[in-house]
């Protein structure tokens, strides 16, 4: 029998110890591989399930609520998005979205755009003049236009402020006849708080007033409803650029166009939120703002809303108290009379 040599044998154990090891390795990595795989896709069907259970829930917001919409309309890519799908033949530009104190209202989609343009700008000069060159847009939600102390004042939902045009977006839930004049009234707002004294009327600038409507207005089943000033019998426009946009999210599907299908089927499903970009980028920040924290913020706006509601009621009907008491004390009807009558003090009443 031959015998191999004592180095030779201890070689070839070495190489056996060597490809039990490879083999082993390569189980035990392919194993690992398959679970953390099988992880991730579990992963992922917990997150969809878990997204898909936020809208069955009865405290869950849609895009539709007043407060949500105020905050999601703060992220300007969706402003940009959604204004270019509405007025597709108008030049948009940059958009600027201004900073709010309000711990109510969401500042990270800002802090987000201007830390992408930094980035931006310090790698490419030419992008940056590019983006200097567009026209820039400042957008406000839940802005208030006051123009006087006994003028009636006016909350925009979202407005949009550029140096090409003007547009307020309104989200409409709840039908009423007064529809048509608020927008009358809108367009009046915007144009004399823009207009300063002294600039000549060509400084105005087309003006949008746009109502997402969650209802037909009109009754005739149009997806959309553009208004404009126009003389009917010589059928002659009236070059005044003021327009009043309403969309019908409850038209019938298939006279939709193209480019709204999508927006439309997610503001008449949620669910529906992989429909576009646009209705992605929407939902992924109305599912932010259904978080806790967020409905605790909503919470406590609530109550303070409330509290103001009814300090200012009981302040009203305290000062109208005071009038009654006083109109009273004119005619000459006794102080203990008043105080019955009014539940004010002896000592109120003789200070009126």
């Amino acid at each position: 029998m031959y015998l191999l040599p004592c180095r030779a044998i201890i070689n070839l154990q070495i190489l056996y110890v060597h490809a039990m090891a490879i083999r082993y390795f390569f189980k035990v990595r392919v194993r690992c591989r398959a679970s953390v795989t099988l992880g991730k896709r579990e992963k992922i069907m917990a997150e969809n399930n878990r997204d898909n259970s936020i809208y069955d829930s009865p405290y869950f917001r849609p895009f539709t609520n007043d407060k949500i919409f105020m905050n999601v309309m703060r992220s300007p890519k969706i402003c940009r998005a959604l204004l270019e799908v509405i007025l597709p033949n108008e030049e948009i530009g940059a958009i600027r979205i201004k900073k709010s104190d309000n711990p109510f209202l969401d500042n990270s989609a800002i802090d987000e755009e201007d830390d992408g343009s930094a980035g931006e700008s310090d790698g490419n000069d030419d992008t940056s003049e590019q983006t200097d060159a567009l026209e820039n847009l400042s957008v406000e939600t839940q802005k208030t236009l006051k123009l006087g102390a006994d003028v009636h004042g006016v909350r925009f939902d979202a407005f949009v402020e550029s140096s090409k045009l003007w547009a307020d977006i309104e989200m409409q839930t709840s039908d009423g006849s007064e529809l048509d004049i608020r927008a009358r009234y809108y367009h009046a707002n915007m144009d004399l708080d823009f207009l300063e004294q002294g600039q000549p009327y060509k400084d105005l600038k087309p003006s949008y007033v746009i109502f997402i409507c969650t209802f037909d207005h009109f009754n005739m089943d149009e997806p959309v409803y553009f208004f404009r000033s126009w003389d009917v019998e010589k059928s002659l426009p009236l070059k005044d650029l003021s327009y009043t946009i309403m969309l019908n999210t409850k038209c019938s599907p298939e006279k939709v166009p193209e480019a709204l299908k999508p927006f439309y089927e997610y503001l008449n499903d949620p669910k529906k939120n992989q429909a576009s970009e646009l209705t992605r980028m929407i939902d992924e920040r109305v599912r932010k703002f259904n978080s806790n924290e967020w409905r605790q913020k909503y919470m406590t706006f609530e109550y303070i809303l409330n509290e103001r509601e009814r300090k200012s009621f009981a302040e009203g009907a305290a000062k109208e108290k005071r009038e009654i008491a006083k109109n009273m004390k004119e005619k000459n009807i006794p102080n203990a009379d008043i105080a019955e009558i009014t539940g004010l003090s002896a000592e109120e009443i003789e200070k009126l």
